[in-house]
């Protein structure tokens, strides 16, 4: 097995380990355990449970990355354009559906996160509204300041996260947050997705455009 390979093998092991265990109870041994190779084998690859951590992170960056550049130069108009904005932060494809759920635990705890990883999330935060910022200053007929457009941003943001937590992530028990694949698969059948985002498509479109 070439060297990439194994680095890919021990990273989705961990995501399997870190999303049933828990990310702070999660060690490196229990991850090595779970493919059963010596610690050893992990340290060549990861320097520690944070960088590995960090990886996930990275992938998750790179995938809205290229999301939002391959958006940003669709030939569709800015309402279009809003719409798939938000509708990318609802459909996440199944490959990197195990780094989301990951990512979304880590939010919740950043009070216990290592500086360098806060940062790593908040490039993401940053990303997204370095996009929308964009988008929003394509819509024709309207002018807003930059200090205007970066407090919508944020309103905006904070209702999309909002929303997407509780109707997608949130579970009345204990453990609080969906860790689970198929759990929250099955979340998703039973709410009516398209309706709800596009309700949210709507509302957003009627704030940034005053119902134009």
């Amino acid at each position: 097995m070439i060297k990439e390979e194994k680095k890919e093998q021990i990273l989705e092991a961990a995501k399997d380990v870190l999303l049933k265990k828990g990310i702070f109870k999660t060690r490196v041994e229990d991850i090595t355990n779970h493919l059963g190779i010596a610690k050893g084998s992990f340290y060549t690859y990861f320097k520690s449970k944070d960088q590995l951590l960090e990886e996930i992170i990275g992938e998750v960056y790179e995938i809205r990355k290229n999301e939002l550049k391959e958006l940003l130069i669709e030939k569709i108009d800015y309402k279009e354009k809003i719409k798939m904005f938000i509708m990318k932060r609802f459909m996440m494809v199944s490959e990197s559906l195990k780094s989301h759920l990951i990512l979304i635990n880590l939010t919740r705890n950043l009070e216990h996160l290592t500086p360098l990883l806060r940062e790593k999330l908040f490039q993401i935060e940053i990303l997204n509204r370095k996009y929308l910022k964009e988008i929003i200053k394509t819509i024709p007929g309207i002018t807003y300041s930059e200090s205007e457009i970066n407090i919508l941003i944020v309103f905006i943001m904070g209702g999309i996260k909002s929303y997407r937590l509780e109707r997608l992530f949130y579970k009345n028990t204990e453990d609080y947050f969906i860790s689970d694949i198929s759990e929250f698969e099955e979340r998703l059948k039973n709410i009516d997705l398209d309706r709800e985002i596009q309700l949210v498509i709507e509302s957003i479109l009627k704030l940034l455009t005053g119902g134009i």
